[in-house]
């Protein structure tokens, strides 16, 4: 059985938003077609996992920290769509009559707050699942039973645990950090170690686990590849640390689910001209629902 169910928002909504092709407005002219996919898809998520624990996780519309240490720090994002934006609190508002808590913490990603949730949760010996289709959160799959839903089109997921990370990439989850100081990320614009890609990468952290053994054991590595890991020293502990998640990131006490305020939640629907979604939210019956 799940004990928790940890959702990346942010991706979530963007999944929605370009997902749903019919043109969804509330009558004051917002689309909301990205809250209709958006409900859509955490109604069946929350019912399909069973948890009796949740929380949706946003970013912060605030600088993160990571912007201290390297300016250019996903610098290369365009922005997201004008009408994409007003759906973000109406998304917010929606979970939160479900009874799913909201996070979304100032100075930190959204994957650290899900991190230093998974990890305190799973430290207590529960069973933790993480729907996001950011490979960041691999770094933490060896904390304990922590595994990832990754969107793979579609409603379809798949699975990443400790065991098929392993499997695929053949070190420990702990190095992923190491791995992405050497690869870097396009999608953060994090830097790494121009030259050195997925497999070049893969073969130094199998044979030396982390960049500390890495650059104690550089004379023994090719000449070429020596070069660029000489070159790019100082860029690539930036970007492991840049990649690192937050395990400190502030998180509530417990994340519980509350009563379904199935008033509200008819109100909502109602006032955003989403009569499809109200009828979902009628059905819904989460974990603690079942239980009771």
């Amino acid at each position: 059985m799940t004990d928790l169910i940890l959702i990346d928002g942010h991706a979530l909504a963007y999944r929605a938003y370009f997902g749903v092709k019919t043109r969804h407005v509330s009558p004051d002219g917002t689309l909301v077609n990205g809250v209709h996919g958006f409900g859509k898809l955490l109604i069946s998520l929350i019912e399909g996992v069973g948890a009796p624990a949740a929380a949706v996780v946003f970013d912060s519309p605030a600088p993160v920290f990571r912007k201290s240490l390297y300016a250019a720090y996903k610098a290369n994002r365009p922005l997201p769509p004008d009408d994409f934006i007003p759906q973000i609190p109406l998304m917010k508002e929606f979970v939160r009559g479900l009874g799913i808590k909201v996070l979304c913490e100032e100075g930190f990603e959204a994957d650290d707050v899900i991190a230093a949730a998974a990890v305190r949760e799973a430290r207590r010996g529960g069973r933790v699942i993480i729907v996001t289709p950011d490979k960041d959160l691999f770094q933490i799959l060896g904390e304990g039973d922590v595994s990832i839903m990754r969107p793979a089109g579609g409603d379809v997921f798949t699975k990443m645990d400790a065991t098929l990370f392993r499997k695929q990439f053949g070190f420990e989850p702990s190095s992923m950090t190491d791995y992405q100081a050497l690869t870097g990320d396009r999608c953060d614009n994090i830097p790494g170690v121009t030259g050195v890609g997925p497999v070049t990468a893969t073969g130094l952290i199998r044979h030396y686990s982390d960049l500390e053994s890495i650059y104690e054991k550089l004379p023994s590595i090719t000449l070429s590849l020596r070069s660029r890991l000489e070159r790019d020293r100082d860029m690539a502990f930036l970007s492991r640390e840049l990649a690192s998640l937050r395990l400190d990131a502030p998180i509530p006490a417990g994340f519980a689910l509350e009563e379904h305020d199935r008033d509200g939640s008819r109100d909502f629907c109602s006032r955003n001209n989403l009569t499809g979604l109200s009828r979902i939210c009628a059905c819904f019956r989460p974990c603690a629902a079942r239980r009771g």
